[in-house]
C-alpha cells in the first residue's frame, strides 16, 4: 500500500480511507443533485453547505495518505457532516411518498457509512504504523505567482485568492407543495370567568371572528412629495466593478470559441489574431483575480438553455487558474449540464494548461454515469494523457460507448504485447463494424504489421459497404503497391469522396485512371475529391477560377420563403474537366514508373506529409487524415492535434519535422511503421510518463545528453512519452552504417526537409522488378545511391556496440523495398542529389548499378539533430572578402547583424592532400570517359557568387589547394554555420562546400575529422558548437534560401 500523498483526482486507491472517500463523495454529489426534486419547502441553501462542507472533508482525506491524522480526521467529520444532512431530509416527510427524497437520504445514509467505515480502517493502519503517523494538511490555495501574458498558449496563473467552492443549483425544479394550514385553536378556559365568556360568545356567534384569516399588511405607499430624486447617483463598490468587468472578459471568451475555427475561406493560420484575442480576454480575467472567480458558476447558471459557448468560457477560465479547487468546481458544474454543453466543456478542459484537469478526468472516468466516463476519456485523449491505470479497469466495461473509447485508447496505453493480445481479440470476437475498425486502426498505430491483413480479409470479403469503404480508406494509407488491385475494386464498386481522397494518398499510377473517371461523377464530393487526389499525386498545378455562392447558413425555411439571393464569390479551384485531365495524362502516364509512390510529383518521402501539415491552404479535414497517415507510416506517437492553439501547432510541427528527418527512409517506397516502441514492463506501471519531447540532439563528449535538452519545456507537450529510443533503418542488417545506433536517440537523418524533386524525376522508361526479402539488403545498397545519409555532428570515433536485435524484429513488415535501375529511372537532378552527409572515405569508382554497397563512410561519422531555436540575430556567416595578403580570420570584419561574433580563439589550420583517391560522392564519374557527361556539374566560383558579391567571400587564391601543403582554415562559427547551412539546405551541398573552399573530398574529410575531434577533447568548445549550430540553422531556416 502506497502511503504517498493524493490528491482529489488521482484515479488510483492509496487505502481503505481513500476508497470509502471516493464512494462517499459520489454518494453526496448524487445527493445534491436530487434536491432541486424534492418537491417540498425546507431550507435549500443551509443544506448544500453543509453537503459541500462533507464534500471538503473528503478532498482533505483523498489529499493525504492513511498515516496522516489529518486523513483520519477528515473522514470522521465528513461522515458527521452526511449524517447531519440526512437528518435535516428525515424531518421533510416519508420518503416512501416523495422518491426525490427518498433517493436523497439512502445516498447520504451510504456515504456516512462508507466514511465511518473508512474511518475504522483507517484508524487500524495507523495503530499498526502508530510509529509513522504524520500530521497531513488540508491543501491550500497555491501560493501567488508574478503574472505572466499569454502568448499563443494559455498562462497557468495563480493569483491571490481564497478557496473556491462548488456552485450546486439547488432551487426547486418541481412546484413546492403547499403545507396545509394548521386549524386555529381556542385557548382552553382555565376558570368560571373565561368559560362563561366562551358560552356567550358561542351563542352570540361572536366566536367566528376568531377563525377568519387576517389580511396580509399592504406596503405603505410613498408620497410624491417623498419620492424626491437623488442629486448623485449612489457610488459603486470596487468589487462590484470587477466582477463586472470579470463577466464582460467571460462573455468575449465564449464568443471566441467560434471566432477561433477557421471557416470556408480561411486557414488554419488565420486564427491566431482571434486566439490572442481570447488570450488577453482569459490573462484580464485571471488579473481581477479572486473577485472574479465565484462569477463563472453564475455566468454558467444564468443561460435560458443550453449554451455550450459558455460552458466552454466556464472550462477555460477554470482551468487557466492554478489549483484542484477550481478543476473540481468546473468538474462540478459540469457534472449538472445538459448533454448539449458537453462540446463547450470538452474544448475547454482539452485546450486549459492547468495540470490538474488530468487527474479530475481520471477519476471522472471512475464514474458510474457512462456519458461521464466517455467525456473523461475523450478530454485525456485530446491532452494525450490516457495512463494505464485508467484504461486498465475500464476494459471490463460493457457499455459500447465507453468500450470503443478504451479500443481506441489502446493504441498508446499498456504495454505493446498485452495491448496487441487485447485488440487481436477483439478483433476476432466482435461483430461491431466500428468497433473492430477502431482496434483494427489501434493494432496499426502500434506498429502491428499483420493488421493490414486484416484490412485486407475486410475488402477480400466485406460484411458490409461502410465496412469495406473504411477498410479501403485505411488500406490507402499503409497498404503496398500490390493491394492496387483491391482498392481499385472498392473504388469502382462504390464510389465515395473519402475514399477518393485517401487514393490520393496511396499514391499509385494506376489510380490515375479511376480518378479521372470518377471526375464524370454526379457526387460533386466525389468529384472534388478526386480532383484533389489527381494534383496530390501529380502536382499538375491545372487550375480554374470559378464563381460560387457563398457558404451562408440561413435559419430554417428562409430558403423556401425567399428574399435577398445569396452572394457570388470568386475562388480559384482544381480543374474538374475530365478532357483536361485525360490529355494532360496522355503525355504524362506511359513514363510513370509503377511500382514507385509518388505525392506532389516526386518520389513520397514522409517529409512530404509535414509539409502538408505546414501548409496554409490545407484544410483540417485533410490535416487530420494526415497526421493519422504521419503516425501510420512513421510508427511515431506525437500529440498533434490540428484544432490545437496555432503557435502549439507550429511548436509540435517543428518537433515532428526533426522527428521524422531523423528517420532512415527510401524515397519512393511504400513503408509502413519505420519505427517500434521500445516493450514496456507490464507492472508497475507510471501514472504519468514524465519528460518532453525536445528534439533530438547530438551526444556530449561525455556520452550524455546536455542538460539543456533533460529540461522539461514551458508546453507540456509530452511528445517524447512515445518516443522511440531507438529507431531501425529500413532494412537494417550487419554492416549497415545506420546499424550502429546511438544510445538514447533516434538515429537516420538529420532533421532536414528533403529535396523536391521535379516531376519529370519519377518518369521512367526502364523496367524495373520488386526485389525478394533475400536481395533486400542488396536493395538498399542499390537506393543508397541517392538517399540523403546524416550529416554533422559526428558520433564517436570509438564503435558504439553492437545493437541488439529488437525482438519485434520477427514480426512481419509492411515495408516494401524497391530495386530501381536508377541510371534509367532517376533524372540527372535526382542521381546527383547530394548526401546530407558528404564527409567520406573514398574509394574506387563504382558503377550505378552494381550490387556491392558503396564503402560506408569512416567511423567519424554521425549525425546531426536539431531542435526549434531563438533567433538572436539575421544576417550571414561570412566575413567580407579581403586581398590575399589581409586574408587571415584575424583580420576579418564582422558582417553587421551576422548571428555571432567571429570566434578568433577557435580557428584551426589543417593540412590536407591534394590528389584524391577516390570519386567525391554522391557524383558519379562517367566509366573511362566513354559515359555520358553528368547533368548537373559543380558550379564553379564564379556562378556561385558572381561578380561582386559581398554574400560570402570567394576562395581567395591562398585558400586553393596549389601544393599539398595547403591549408584551409575553418574558425568555429565556421564550421557550426557549414554543419547548419548543409543541414537546412541539403541539395546545395556542393554549393555550399565551394563557397567556404572546400571543393574536394579529401579537404571536407580532414576538416570535419579534425574538428570532430577536437570537439570531442573540449566540453567548452562543444557546448559553443551547439549554441552556434542551433543559431544559424534557425537563421538558415528563417532564410528559406542558401546564399549564391
Amino acid at each position: 500500500m502506497s502511503d504517498a500523498p493524493g490528491h482529489a483526482g488521482s484515479s488510483s486507491a492509496l487505502g481503505p480511507g481513500h476508497t470509502a472517500a471516493r464512494a462517499a463523495r459520489d454518494a453526496i454529489e448524487e445527493a445534491l443533485f436530487a434536491l432541486p426534486d424534492i418537491p417540498l419547502a425546507f431550507d435549500r441553501v443551509d443544506l448544500r453547505d453543509r453537503l459541500l462542507q462533507a464534500i471538503a472533508c473528503v478532498y482533505v482525506a483523498l489529499d493525504n495518505p492513511s498515516i496522516a491524522l489529518a486523513h483520519l480526521d477528515a473522514l470522521t467529520q465528513g461522515a458527521a457532516r452526511a449524517a447531519e444532512g440526512r437528518a435535516l431530509l428525515a424531518r421533510l416527510g416519508d420518503p416512501a411518498a416523495f422518491p426525490p427524497l427518498g433517493r436523497a437520504i439512502a445516498r447520504l445514509d451510504a456515504a456516512a457509512a462508507s466514511l465511518r467505515r473508512g474511518a475504522d480502517a483507517a484508524a487500524q493502519v495507523q495503530l499498526a504504523r502508530r510509529s509513522e503517523l504524520v500530521g497531513g494538511r488540508a491543501e491550500a490555495c497555491p501560493p501567488p505567482r508574478p503574472f505572466r501574458a499569454s502568448t499563443g498558449v494559455p498562462q497557468l496563473h495563480a493569483p491571490p485568492r481564497l478557496p473556491l467552492l462548488p456552485d450546486v443549483a439547488v432551487d426547486p425544479a418541481v412546484p413546492i407543495l403547499a403545507s396545509p394550514t394548521p386549524p386555529r385553536v381556542l385557548p382552553r378556559p382555565v376558570s368560571i370567568a373565561e368559560l362563561r365568556t366562551l358560552a356567550d360568545a358561542v351563542a352570540t356567534g361572536a366566536i367566528a371572528e376568531h377563525y377568519v384569516e387576517p389580511e396580509p399588511e399592504s406596503a405603505p405607499v410613498l408620497a410624491a412629495a417623498d419620492q424626491v430624486p437623488l442629486a448623485y447617483e449612489p457610488a459603486v463598490e470596487e468589487v462590484e466593478v470587477l466582477r463586472q468587468l470579470a463577466r464582460d472578459c467571460l462573455d468575449d471568451i465564449a464568443i471566441h470559441r467560434a471566432l477561433r475555427k477557421p471557416n470556408a475561406i480561411e486557414t488554419w493560420l488565420d486564427q491566431e489574431p482571434f486566439e490572442q484575442r481570447l488570450l488577453e480576454n482569459l490573462d484580464a480575467f485571471a488579473a481581477i483575480g479572486g473577485p472574479g472567480l465565484p462569477l463563472v458558476s453564475l455566468f454558467h447558471a444564468e443561460a435560458k438553455a443550453p449554451d455550450p459557448e459558455r460552458a466552454f468560457a466556464a472550462a477555460l477560465a477554470l482551468g487557466s487558474i492554478e489549483g484542484n479547487d477550481t478543476v473540481n468546481a468546473a468538474v462540478m458544474m459540469l457534472k449538472q449540464s445538459p448533454p448539449e454543453e458537453l462540446p463547450g466543456w470538452y474544448e475547454g478542459l482539452w485546450l486549459a494548461p492547468s495540470p490538474a484537469i488530468d487527474a479530475a478526468m481520471a477519476d471522472l472516468s471512475t464514474s458510474s454515469r457512462p456519458e461521464l466516463v466517455t467525456f473523461a476519456l475523450d478530454v485525456l485523449h485530446a491532452r494525450g494523457n490516457i495512463s494505464d491505470e485508467v484504461v486498465a479497469p475500464l476494459l471490463e466495461r460493457s457499455e459500447p460507448e465507453i468500450f470503443r473509447r478504451v479500443v481506441r485508447a489502446l493504441a498508446t496505453a499498456l504495454p505493446r504485447s498485452v495491448a496487441i493480445d487485447r485488440l487481436e481479440r477483439i478483433c476476432a470476437a466482435t461483430d461491431d463494424e466500428d468497433l473492430s475498425l477502431i482496434a483494427i486502426e489501434s493494432l496499426l498505430r502500434r506498429g502491428h504489421a499483420p493488421a493490414i491483413q486484416l484490412l485486407r480479409n475486410a475488402l477480400d470479403a466485406p460484411a458490409s459497404a461502410s465496412r469495406a469503404q473504411r477498410a479501403a480508406s485505411l488500406l490507402c494509407l499503409v497498404g503496398r503497391a500490390s493491394d492496387l488491385d483491391r482498392l481499385l475494386g472498392a473504388a469502382n464498386a462504390a464510389p465515395t469522396a473519402s475514399l477518393m481522397r485517401s487514393l490520393g494518398r496511396f499514391g499509385h499510377r494506376d489510380v490515375l485512371g479511376t480518378l479521372v473517371e470518377a471526375l464524370a461523377h454526379q457526387d460533386r464530393e466525389i468529384v472534388a475529391a478526386a480532383a484533389e487526389s489527381l494534383e496530390r499525386i501529380t502536382a499538375a498545378g491545372l487550375r480554374e477560377t470559378i464563381e460560387e455562392p457563398w457558404e451562408v447558413e440561413l435559419p430554417p425555411g428562409a430558403a423556401e420563403a425567399g428574399g435577398i439571393p445569396i452572394p457570388m464569390r470568386k475562388v480559384e479551384r482544381i480543374v474538374r474537366d475530365p478532357r483536361r485531365w485525360a490529355a494532360w495524362l496522355r503525355d504524362k502516364a506511359p513514363h510513370l514508373d509503377g511500382r514507385l509512390k509518388i505525392r506532389g510529383g516526386a518520389l513520397f518521402t514522409p517529409l512530404q506529409i509535414v509539409d502538408e501539415l505546414e501548409s496554409r491552404i490545407t484544410p483540417p479535414g485533410a490535416r487530420e487524415e494526415a497526421a493519422l497517415e504521419l503516425t501510420l507510416v512513421t510508427g511515431l506517437h506525437f500529440q498533434f492535434s490540428p484544432h490545437d492553439w496555432v503557435a502549439r501547432q507550429r511548436h509540435h510541427l517543428s518537433i515532428l519535422r526533426t522527428r521524422v528527418a531523423a528517420l532512415k527512409v527510401t524515397p519512393g517506397a511504400w513503408s509502413y511503421g519505420l519505427t517500434r516502441e521500445p516493450e514496456r514492463p507490464a507492472l508497475p506501471l507510471p501514472s504519468r510518463v514524465l519528460g518532453s519531447a525536445s528534439a533530438p540532439v547530438p551526444l556530449s563528449p561525455e556520452g550524455d545528453a546536455p542538460p539543456w535538452q533533460r529540461e522539461r519545456e514551458s508546453w507540456p507537450l509530452e511528445e517524447g512519452a512515445s518516443m522511440t529510443p531507438l529507431a531501425r533503418s529500413l532494412v537494417p542488417g550487419p554492416g549497415h552504417p545506420d546499424t550502429t545506433a546511438v544510445p538514447g536517440f533516434i538515429t537516420g537523418h538529420a532533421p532536414t526537409q528533403s529535396p523536391v524533386f521535379p516531376l519529370e524525376s519519377v518518369w521512367t522508361e526502364g523496367p524495373g522488378s520488386y526485389v525478394s526479402e533475400d536481395e533486400h539488403d542488396d536493395a538498399v545498397r542499390t537506393m543508397d545511391a541517392f538517399v540523403p545519409e546524416v550529416t554533422l555532428p559526428f558520433r564517436p570515433a570509438e564503435r558504439q556496440a553492437e545493437e541488439q536485435p529488437d525482438p519485434v524484429d520477427s514480426e512481419p513488415t509492411a515495408t516494401i523495398t524497391i530495386r530501381v535501375d536508377l541510371a534509367r529511372a532517376m533524372s540527372g537532378e535526382l542521381l546527383s542529389a547530394p548526401r546530407v552527409l558528404p564527409f567520406q572515405s573514398t574509394g574506387s569508382t563504382r558503377s550505378s548499378t552494381t550490387r556491392e554497397m558503396d564503402p560506408p563512410p569512416s567511423e567519424s561519422a554521425g549525425r546531426t539533430l536539431s531542435a526549434p531555436l531563438v533567433p538572436v540575430a539575421s544576417a550571414l556567416p561570412f566575413r567580407p572578402a579581403k586581398s590575399p595578403p589581409e586574408q587571415g580570420v584575424e583580420n576579418t570584419a564582422q558582417l553587421s547583424g551576422h548571428p555571432l561574433d567571429s570566434d578568433t580563439d577557435s580557428t584551426m589550420t589543417i593540412s590536407t592532400p591534394v590528389i584524391p583517391s577516390g570519386p567525391v560522392m554522391p557524383f558519379r564519374r562517367p566509366d573511362d570517359g566513354s559515359g555520358p557527361p553528368s547533368s548537373r556539374s559543380p558550379p564553379t566560383v564564379e556562378q556561385v557568387h558572381g561578380p561582386g558579391s559581398r554574400s560570402s567571400p570567394a576562395p581567395s587564391p591562398s585558400r586553393e589547394p596549389a601544393s599539398s601543403g595547403a591549408e584551409t582554415i575553418l574558425s568555429l562559427a565556421q564550421y557550426a554555420s557549414l554543419c547548419a547551412e548543409l543541414a537546412v539546405f541539403p541539395w546545395a551541398t556542393e554549393t555550399i562546400f565551394q563557397r567556404y573552399g572546400l571543393d574536394t573530398g579529401e579537404k571536407r574529410h580532414a576538416v570535419d575529422a579534425a574538428w570532430k575531434e577536437r570537439l570531442r577533447r573540449d566540453r567548452g568548445q562543444y557546448d559553443s558548437w551547439q549554441q552556434m549550430y542551433r543559431n544559424y540553422h534557425d537563421y538558415w531556416t528563417k532564410r528559406g534560401t542558401p546564399m549564391r
